[in-house]
């Protein structure tokens, strides 16, 4: 498994934000081997925590449409992106559904 935090930062009320999250959030689960995000927000960061089933995955997101299209939303703007080693093991112990349902 792997994962990649992405963030970035609007000026945008979430409120505005969340028609189009949602949209996003609906395209997301078509993405191969695509396994959960968690979706995060502190003031005008906004961002999540993806996880995908290995690292030749999560590249084929980033380099996908729905990336492209995102990032070059005007709307969005600091993007970071960092890429992390899953530690399914202790996540399963943890509890991180879809791991845990998975086993």
């Amino acid at each position: 498994m792997h994962g990649l935090l992405i963030t970035f930062s609007s000026s945008a009320e979430l409120e505005q934000l969340e028609r189009p999250f949602a949209d996003y959030a609906e395209a997301l689960r078509g993405v191969p081997g695509f396994v959960c995000k968690t979706w995060l927000q502190d003031g005008e960061l906004i961002g999540g925590f993806h996880v995908f089933a290995s690292r030749e995955d999560a590249d084929a997101y980033l380099a996908s449409e729905l990336v492209a299209g995102l990032t070059a939303n005007p709307a969005f703007i600091d993007f970071e992106i960092r890429h992390y080693q899953v530690l399914e093991e202790l996540s399963v112990r943890t509890g991180t559904p879809q791991l845990t349902a998975s086993r």
